[in-house]
């Protein structure tokens, strides 16, 4: 017997699971190997079956109707676009930033957003400013001007904001 699954199924919609229905709900007759199953030479070919049974072909999915349904299937289709390999100095670029930000973060300037507080451990900045400074000192030659003038802007407001707050009066 066909059941119809009703979280699946939108109104003037009707999901059949034909996998669970007999032949005689089909409306075909019953024929003796269907009766007996698979015959053992065929049973790899029936689990490959099985397993792919749920998952039903564009030509034999029911019209919809639906245009969010629709975009998905064709979005499915689509491949993403190949992503093109980072440049060593582009990575070394987003690890400036990340050291960066976290300096801040851990001089207490700017809330962290997992605790949502403003948290001081000048030690880990230190190190973190350290770390911006070296990584800077290995990319700057290959830098654009511009750049690398930023780069050395951050590095600036990092360490005169590290000397503010370890002063006894911060």
């Amino acid at each position: 017997m066909a059941r119809e699954n009703p979280e699946q199924s939108d109104p003037g919609f009707r999901i059949v699971d034909k996998r669970q229905a007999s032949s005689a709900d089909r409306g075909e007759q019953p024929s003796e190997s269907a009766a007996q199953g698979p015959p053992a030479a065929d049973a790899e070919a029936h689990g490959r079956a099985e397993e792919t049974a749920g998952r039903a072909s564009p030509d034999q999915a029911a019209p919809t109707g639906n245009a969010n349904a629709q975009a998905c299937e064709g979005a499915a289709a689509e491949a993403p676009p190949p992503m093109e390999p980072a440049d060593v100095n582009a990575i070394v670029e987003y690890c400036m930033s990340v050291l960066s930000g976290q300096a801040w973060q851990w001089m207490g300037l700017v809330v962290n957003p997992l605790t949502r507080k403003a948290e001081r451990d000048l030690e880990q900045a230190r190190v973190a400013i350290d770390c911006v400074e070296a990584l800077f000192r290995q990319v700057e030659s290959r830098l654009p001007q511009a750049q690398a003038r930023q780069f050395r802007q951050v590095l600036t407001d990092l360490r005169v904001n590290f000397v503010r707050q370890s002063s006894p009066t911060a």
